[in-house]
C-alpha cells in the first residue's frame, strides 16, 4: 500500500467510499503480501541453494536509512494529509508528483532538467492509454446499470448472502476470472457497479 495503492483511489471514486479508509483497511492485506511474498523467495532461495550478500554492519543500515528518509516521507505525507483531511486523494496524487520531483531533483539528483521532457511525455502517453481504457469502462457501467444486472448478480450471489465469507471468496474468484483478461482499472469501474449492491446487500462493509 505504499506507496498509496491506484487501485485504492479508483475503487473509492467509483465506489463513493473514503480513500482514507481504504489505506488504513489495506495495511493487513499489505503486510500478509509483503509476508508471502518474502516466503516465496526465502523458498526460492532455499531450493536454488542462493547464497546471500554479506549483512551490513549496524552504521551501513543506519546510512542507508538517513539516505532514504526524503523518499520514505512521502507515503507519510500522502496518508497522513488524507487522514486529516489537509488534502483530497486528487490533491495527494499532485502533493506526491511535486514532491518526488523535487526530491529527485534537489535532494538525490537523479534527475536533471534536461530529463523532464521525457518524463513528461512518458506521463502524458500513459495517462492517455489510462483514459481510454476508463472511457470503455464507463461506457460499458452504463450499459450493465441499464440492463439491471448489479439486480441479476443479487439474485445469482443469494445461496451466499448468508455467509459473509463465502460471498467474498465468491466475488474473489469472479474478479480473478476477470483480472485475467483485462487490466486493472477497467476491472474495478467494470465490475464495481456490479458487485458494491451485492455487498451492501450482505452488510458487507465497502
Amino acid at each position: 500500500i505504499i506507496p498509496p495503492s491506484i487501485g485504492f483511489v479508483i475503487f473509492g471514486v467509483s465506489a463513493n467510499v473514503s480513500i482514507s479508509k481504504l489505506f488504513l483497511a489495506g495495511i493487513v492485506p499489505g503486510i500478509l503480501m509483503g509476508a508471502s511474498i518474502a516466503i516465496a523467495w526465502w523458498y526460492v532461495a532455499k531450493r536454488e541453494n542462493i547464497q546471500p550478500p554479506p549483512k551490513a554492519s549496524l552504521k551501513e543500515q543506519l546510512a542507508a536509512l538517513r539516505e532514504s528518509l526524503w523518499a520514505l516521507g512521502l507515503p507519510v505525507i500522502v496518508i497522513v494529509g488524507l487522514k486529516m483531511g489537509v488534502f483530497t486523494p486528487t490533491e495527494a496524487a499532485v502533493v506526491a508528483a511535486v514532491y518526488a520531483l523535487l526530491v529527485s531533483m534537489l535532494i538525490y539528483r537523479e534527475m536533471s532538467i534536461k530529463q523532464l521532457y521525457e518524463v513528461f511525455v512518458s506521463a502524458a502517453k500513459t495517462t492517455a492509454v489510462i483514459m481510454f481504457l476508463v472511457a470503455a469502462a464507463m461506457v460499458s457501467a452504463w450499459l450493465i446499470t441499464v440492463a439491471d444486472i448489479p439486480s441479476q448478480m443479487i439474485s445469482l450471489l443469494e445461496p451466499f448472502m448468508g455467509n459473509q465469507t463465502l460471498l467474498l471468496i465468491a466475488i474473489m474468484v469472479l474478479v480473478m476470472a476477470v483480472g485475467t483478461a483485462m487490466d486493472m482499472t477497467p476491472t474495478i469501474l467494470i465490475l464495481t457497479p456490479v458487485l458494491m449492491p451485492v455487498i451492501k446487500q450482505a452488510g458487507i462493509d465497502p
